[in-house]
């Protein structure tokens, strides 16, 4: 499996190094180990030959004399083992001839070191190997990413069209069951307890599921919610974004919720649905500990809402992707596990922050739960357009 583990200045990169002289092979691999690399030496070039088919190391030294083939022949199987990430090859020799040398270089060699080996020389020309690995994987990392988004776009698209057909088949059923839920609701007085307790469970699983189908359709870009800038008060709709996610509260965790009384202008409903999907996340993702929901007061025309959890977190890989309509997923953040969601609710918060001229930012790490912090303008006439690039930092701590 080829390292891709997030490489980063400070990781030691996996290098396989061969050669038949164990005195030489012991001294390069202790300074490769001393100066950031993760050697693996070899005497034998076959051996070497299958370490590197199953690891795909992006770094390879090799001595040009070796029993049984010599160093160019090494570099001609390594490259036809892997040709679509290819390591980089430092050969080690002691060779004077210029036509060899070009013929080396010929075969896929990236540079080449002659013997005697001087220390300061051989860092040197590792050093600059490393800046080429992590460059060459920073590439690749992107151009993944960007087929990955490409690919998702397009089939957004497509399952759009699927979302919009079946939001309209449920509609009609949708709109019956609503209007149950608000006959029952007219007679709740005078119905017995136990039918009061059914009555008011139906009106819930109604307002969760009409809240389910708006969110999917407004993350397609298929919404037919009407948009309502008004002055609002930002504290209430808080307030109620938290009572629609309280279900989700799980026995032993603290809720706390701390509101100052804020008022601006805002999409009310929008704003509630954006602490009931933040809120409802935190509450699900926490086992013991806490949920923090708070509203500060707004300043010079900035409302702050901050939910903080002490749940489980995110994984570092993940939060590229998140905030992504069905984008999240183990199989494009190659995470081998299943990711709970699909990153509708969370792409949705992104949209209304935006729509708020707002910033989202959001740290999370395994096992030391999440904190975001957003930031909501108040004092805006109008909504700003909730397409296109927008204010959102996902990091780890």
């Amino acid at each position: 499996m080829r390292y891709n583990g997030g490489m980063t200045d400070a990781a030691a990169l996996p290098v396989l190094v061969v050669d038949d002289d164990r005195i030489i092979l012991r001294v390069m691999t202790s300074w490769l180990r001393e100066n950031g690399w993760d050697p693996e030496p070899h005497e034998s070039p076959l051996e070497a030959l299958d370490s590197y088919a199953r690891k795909k190391h992006p770094a390879v030294v090799v001595d040009w004399s070796l029993p049984g083939m010599d160093g160019l022949e090494v570099v001609r199987r390594l490259r036809s083992v892997n040709n679509s990430e290819q390591a980089y090859v430092l050969l080690v020799t002691a060779a004077e001839d210029a036509g060899l040398l070009q013929r080396a270089f010929e075969e896929g060699v990236d540079d080449f070191l002659r013997k005697p080996i001087s220390k300061i020389e051989f860092l040197a020309r590792m050093k600059a190997a490393r800046r080429v690995c992590l460059l060459e994987e920073e590439i690749r990392r992107r151009s993944s990413e960007h087929l990955e988004r490409n690919l998702h776009d397009a089939a957004m698209q497509r399952m759009s069209a699927v979302a919009g057909a079946v939001a309209h088949e449920l509609r009609t059923p949708m709109g019956a069951l609503r209007m149950a839920a608000e006959r029952l609701h007219m007679k709740r007085d005078r119905l017995p307890d136990d039918l009061r307790k059914v009555g008011d469970r139906i009106e819930e699983l109604s307002r969760v599921m009409a809240e389910t189908m708006a969110n999917v359709l407004d993350s397609f870009g298929i919404g037919t919610q009407v948009e309502f800038w008004a002055e609002i008060d930002f504290s209430q709709q808080v307030k109620a974004g938290v009572d629609q996610a309280r279900s989700r509260l799980h026995q032993g965790v603290d809720l706390e919720v701390e509101v100052a009384d804020c008022r601006g202008m805002g999409d009310g409903m929008a704003l509630r649905r954006l602490v009931a999907n933040l809120v409802g996340n935190a509450l699900r993702a926490t086992r013991t500990g806490k949920v923090q929901v708070r509203l500060s007061p707004s300043v010079e025309g900035i409302a702050v809402l901050e939910v903080n959890d002490t749940g489980s977190g995110i994984p570092s890989e993940l939060l590229p992707w998140l905030g992504e309509a069905m984008l999240l997923n183990s199989e494009n953040t190659k995470a081998g596990r299943y990711v709970q969601g699909n990153g509708i609710g969370l792409g949705l918060c992104r949209k209304i922050v935006a729509k708020h001229h707002g910033q989202f930012a959001l740290r999370s790490s395994p096992g030391a739960g999440t904190r975001i912090r957003i930031e909501l303008r108040t004092d805006r006439p109008s909504p700003a357009s909730a397409e296109g690039p927008d204010a959102f930092f996902a990091s780890p701590g």
